[in-house]
């Protein structure tokens, strides 16, 4: 009996135990935990985004332990801090802000310290990230931790993590502790390598986005008929179905690639038009079938036709040929028409601005009209019905933050009834500072816009009379989001007090370097005495040309601060005079 009870007891005191521990675990445990590997082919270097929820405040000087199953993946010599990314945010797909990293904890920046065994390709033991000593990271924030090349946000990582080299589950353990390395929560995620299953080269030919499409309006004469591969192509059309490619009768004026294009004249009212495409592949394979693009003109004025969504389509030619595929409608509103007419005499402006952008286009220092960039930053414009003779063009945008582009200006002859083309226009990155005055060791963000999915180059020097050395500029490179941002850090810690200036620029292949941006002046160790577009630069664009002339007209007889160069409260002769003396061309 007595036995029976202690045995009762006993099983009752492990069960407390147990349902305590199992209790305090889950009220210690990290949630909404998941790793997202670019590939999960064994032994093949992969990219990590580690995404989980916090239920605890990690303190300022605490700490993140990632730890991989033991012996399972590699990392090659060099891997760091650069090569790593925290963000947090307060939703699971919501905005995440980043936080600085560095190699050791700072005032400023988390300390990131990578563990390892073995020497050259090392097996990966764990990725500790320390808190900087200031902040640290609120209960019910989601952090993501990103690790490999896709690490961008202060440094452009170029190490990756080597797979596990055998197919199956592997286990990873997330861990947090305060500033005195007290056990805070745990979590655990698998990531699962699988042998490669490779595709066919039999993948289907698609033609889609035909169009014009409907009923066009009363009166139309002309319009663009285009439409989309999955394929690199070079497509003709004829009004009878059935034709093979060789002998089809036209072809589309813009082609080469996946977006094909061709502007269509004599249209009449009520008219039906059926046209038939075939295309050419790369390796000279043609369709063996028609692709239908048909239409009418409304036959009744006063009824509005169908919106048939043509895209704007064509491009500017560069390297592989053929369009890049605006849409942006057919030229009609507030947006200059593009492509143009083949012939069509006027001036064509293509090039790069910002994602989804609106693009000004400047005729004689007046606006002669406005674009819209797509979302790759590609904007084209057509200006028609130019009299003979000598133009300035200019073209500016504006970010999706406000910021102003400086203005690209270009100064030609035109003779009459003839076309001219203005491609490769590439505005420079738009650019802005964190702060314009820090205490010596601090860190300063310069970040802005550009074209999506490349890079951006900041200039960071000395302001002072005679020539820069080389060694004085102090150079950093940081790579755009999909949405063209982009951000570097300069740390300030190695600088003498005094006013710095700050520039950027872009590069895209295959153009190059963009022009330099606005130039910003910093003070460190000391209150930023910055005077208002001094020398008559008014762009702050480093160069005093047509682009500054025509800044100062449009505030002609104002008060505008930064175009009264001599500050007497009235733009006029006298401020004239300033800027060609200041005149760079």
């Amino acid at each position: 009996m007595l036995k029976n009870l202690l045995k009762i007891c006993f099983l009752f005191l492990v069960f407390c135990f147990l349902f305590v521990g199992l209790d305090n675990n889950s009220a210690r445990a990290l949630t909404h935990i998941r790793d997202k590997i670019s590939t999960s082919w064994p032994g093949i270097n992969a990219n990590h985004i580690i995404t989980f929820m916090i239920t605890e405040t990690i303190p300022p000087g605490g700490k993140i332990v990632i730890t991989p199953q033991a012996n399972t993946f590699n990392i090659i010599s060099g891997f760091d801090y650069t090569d790593v990314d925290l963000a947090t945010s307060t939703e699971a797909n919501g905005y995440y802000t980043d936080r600085i990293l560095a190699a050791t904890s700072t005032g400023q920046a988390d300390g990131v310290t990578i563990s390892v065994t073995g020497a050259g390709t090392s097996t990966l033991e764990n990725i500790t990230v320390t808190m900087n000593s200031t902040s640290g990271i609120e209960a019910g924030k989601y952090v993501q931790i990103e690790l490999g090349t896709n690490a961008t946000y202060s440094e452009t990582g170029d190490k990756q993590i080597l797979n596990a080299s055998s197919t199956g589950a592997y286990r990873i353990n997330m861990q947090t502790f305060d500033n005195a390395d007290k056990f805070l929560e745990r979590g655990d995620t698998f990531v699962v390598m699988i042998e490669p299953v490779y595709a066919s080269a039999g993948m289907p030919r698609v033609r889609s986005n035909g169009n014009p499409s409907g009923v066009l309006d009363y009166g139309t004469t002309q319009t663009i008929m285009s439409l989309n591969t999955n394929y690199a192509a070079t497509c003709r059309y004829d009004i009878a179905s059935g034709i093979s490619y060789d002998e089809m009768d036209f072809e589309f004026s813009y082609t080469g690639n996946f977006f094909h294009s061709v502007m269509l004249y004599g249209l009449v009212n009520g008219g039906v038009y059926n046209y038939f495409v075939r295309c050419l592949d790369e390796f000279s394979v043609p369709d063996t079938t028609d692709y239908l693009i048909s239409f009418m003109v409304s036959s009744q004025p006063g009824e509005e036709g169908e919106e048939t969504g043509i895209p704007g389509g064509g491009g500017h030619g560069g390297g592989g040929g053929g369009g890049v595929g605006h849409d942006r409608g057919k030229g009609r509103g507030e947006y200059l028409p593009y492509p143009p007419p083949p012939g069509a005499p006027g001036v064509v402006l293509t090039g790069w601005a910002y994602p989804l952008s609106e693009v000004f286009i400047l005729k004689d220092g007046l606006e002669g009209g406005k674009a819209l960039a797509n979302v790759a930053a590609e904007f084209g414009a057509f200006l028609a019905d130019l009299a003979q003779g000598v133009y300035t063009f200019g073209v500016w945008s504006q970010d999706s933050e406000g910021r102003r582009s400086i203005t690209y200006s270009t100064t030609f002859w035109i003779d009459a009834g003839t076309q001219t083309t203005v491609s490769d226009i590439f505005l420079p990155p738009t650019i802005e500072l964190s702060r314009n005055s820090v205490s010596a060791g601090e860190i300063i963000e310069v970040f802005g816009q550009s074209v999506p999915n490349d890079t951006a180059e900041v200039w960071f020097y000395p302001q002072k009379e005679g020539e820069l050395a080389e060694a004085e500029i102090i150079k950093k490179t940081g790579v755009t989001s999909d949405a063209g941002k982009w951000s570097v850090f300069i740390n300030t810690g190695s600088l003498a007090n005094g006013t710095y200036r700050v520039k950027a620029r872009a590069n895209l292949e295959p153009v190059g370097y963009s022009e330099f941006s606005q130039v910003l002046n910093c003070a460190i160790g000391g209150a930023l005495e910055e005077g208002l577009c001094q020398g008559g630069d008014l762009n702050k664009d480093g160069r005093v040309n047509l682009t500054d002339f025509s800044i100062l007209l449009y505030y002609w007889g104002t008060d505008n601060a930064c175009a009264d160069q001599n500050q007497d409260g009235i733009v006029n002769l006298t401020d004239f005079s300033i800027m060609m003396y200041y005149w760079t061309g």
